[in-house]
């Protein structure tokens, strides 16, 4: 990538993804500048203490005229907020760019309230976990995926985006936000909703199932222990999980039918299940 790196980057929020970016930065380029935002006085000391940032905010202001790039790294109904007053601070020819879950909304939100001069591009890195400043680690992006959205960002934008991920160790996959929200739908929001709701089934299941609850359904449910504003907000943005949730139920009732009237149908549909997940993981 011939992008350059930025020479001071900008970032809301120093939860988990944002001083993840914020120590992975300062691994790959030394002599990167780092001006963060987070609310959280305690927050903002440790950062300045540890070295992840070089300045510390508690909200916008004058002091993102220095930033080149800058990442908003709070929950997605923040992402939203930050977007207008956020641009209007950064300088001529600056590019914002996100890490939310959900695009579509983003995105068209960024076309209205983003200001001309500076251009915004929405990404979106598919891994992260639980846990705040605590619990960053600069290697968080090595081996990982983010999606990159095309829409409205200029070829110089994209490239710019894409630097900053691929140097911290992601692949970098350009698509719509259209794109991104339905296959997201399938792969992150939708197993999210699935284990809240496989969670409520066994509460109502009664004491014995809680019981003999084991390690199979701590990994089907891990999902449903992310905070609503974290997981829920972004899954009620996504506009395709009707799709794919009528896609999961037409083949869990084939699946079912199989297994109530033929083993043979049952075992290619399960094997074929198994078979994918190994190539996927």
């Amino acid at each position: 990538m011939s992008a350059p790196l930025p020479r001071s980057l900008g970032l809301a929020g120093l939860g988990l993804m944002g001083a993840c970016l914020a120590r992975g930065l300062k691994a790959a380029a030394p002599g990167a500048r780092v001006l963060a935002v987070e609310p959280d006085p305690a927050v903002r000391a440790r950062a300045l203490a540890d070295g992840v940032a070089d300045v510390a905010l508690s909200e916008p202001g004058p002091a993102l005229a220095e930033c080149d790039l800058f990442v908003l790294c709070t929950p997605i109904a923040a992402i939203e907020g930050l977007l207008g007053p956020v641009s209007r601070l950064l300088p001529d020819g600056a590019v914002l760019t996100d890490v939310g879950g959900a695009k579509e909304q983003v995105v068209e939100l960024a076309r209205r309230e983003v200001r001309a001069g500076v251009e915004f591009a929405g990404a979106h890195p598919m891994f992260g976990g639980r846990g705040g400043y605590d619990n960053a680690r600069a290697d968080r992006w090595q081996g990982g995926t983010v999606a990159l959205c095309t829409d409205g960002a200029s070829a110089a934008a994209l490239d710019r985006v894409e630097a900053l991920h691929r140097a911290l160790g992601a692949e970098v996959l350009r698509c719509s936000a259209a794109e991104h929200d339905a296959s997201v739908a399938m792969v992150s929001h939708l197993p999210y909703l699935l284990a809240c709701a496989l969670s409520l089934s066994v509460k109502e299941a009664g004491p014995l199932a809680a019981a003999l609850a084991g390690p199979g359904l701590e990994g089907m449910t891990r999902l449903a222990g992310f905070a609503f504003d974290i997981q829920g907000e972004v899954a009620r943005r996504n506009p395709h999980l009707p799709q794919a949730a009528a896609l999961l139920q037409a083949r869990l009732t084939r699946i079912l039918s199989d297994i109530a009237t033929s083993p043979d149908g049952a075992r290619a549909a399960l094997e074929e299940a198994r078979v994918f997940r190994e190539e996927l993981f």
